[in-house]
């Protein structure tokens, strides 16, 4: 219980801190008051705050390895970040992916250093790299486009997750995205042809499943007996 009051304080002040690092990298890519103002909103920092510290909450109870809680709060911080950006100005910041990326290289030393196999963390992580960037790809090869933003974070949570793990954030965000064009098509306030951000349903579905990964002993079993 104790642990949990933590990470919900922990949480609280990685939201404040988040949103100031949200607001600099939207004042970089634009000059529109309302955008910015948009983040500063009070609403907004409320509930950036009370969602970060229930989700850190989450991840304390979830984990009990200090690395594991750290690099699991890590991920759910630049998240939402992320997300909350890109709905606001419809970009993905290349600081906050190049972050993402070194907090999971940083996880994969320790983790080796530690006595835990190249198999079980360096492989499944190179090879959900390559997938989230293929997988992104191939849309734009039948005339779908994707902004180059979202290949490049697809890459980055497939290297963070392992390849089962980008599959079931991806599973995810698809679920989300049809949700919500159904229901712009319900209130006719948009079509199927409506461009909609992806990145926020990316950090929806890394973020659920950082709390909750469904394939993470299977991942481990997988690459125990192939390598």
């Amino acid at each position: 219980m104790v642990e949990t009051i933590y990470g919900g304080a922990l949480g609280t002040l990685a939201a404040l801190a988040f949103n100031r690092i949200a607001i600099f990298q939207i004042k970089k890519r634009t000059q529109e008051a309302s955008r910015i103002e948009a983040v500063k909103n009070t609403a907004v920092i409320v509930a950036w705050v009370v969602l970060s510290g229930v989700l850190f909450a989450v991840s304390f109870l979830r984990y009990s390895e200090t690395a594991a809680r750290l690099e699991a709060v890590a991920y759910i911080s630049v998240a939402i970040a992320i997300g909350i950006v890109d709905l606001d100005i419809k970009k993905i910041p290349n600081s906050s992916v190049l972050t993402l990326l070194i907090i999971r290289t940083v996880a994969i030393v320790y983790a080796i250093a530690t006595g835990v196999p190249v198999k079980e963390t360096l492989i499944p992580s190179l090879i959900g790299l390559a997938a989230g960037f293929i997988l992104y790809q191939l849309p734009m090869l039948v005339g779908v486009p994707i902004g180059t933003g979202d290949v490049k974070y697809s890459a980055a949570i497939g290297y963070c997750l392992g390849v089962f793990g980008f599959l079931q954030a991806s599973l995810i965000m698809a679920a989300g995205l049809i949700i919500f064009l159904i229901y712009l098509v319900a209130t006719k306030k948009g079509s199927l042809k409506t461009s909609v951000p992806m990145g926020p349903y990316l950090s929806l579905g890394a973020v659920i499943t950082v709390l909750f990964p469904l394939f993470g002993d299977l991942s481990k079993q997988i690459f125990s007996s192939l390598f």
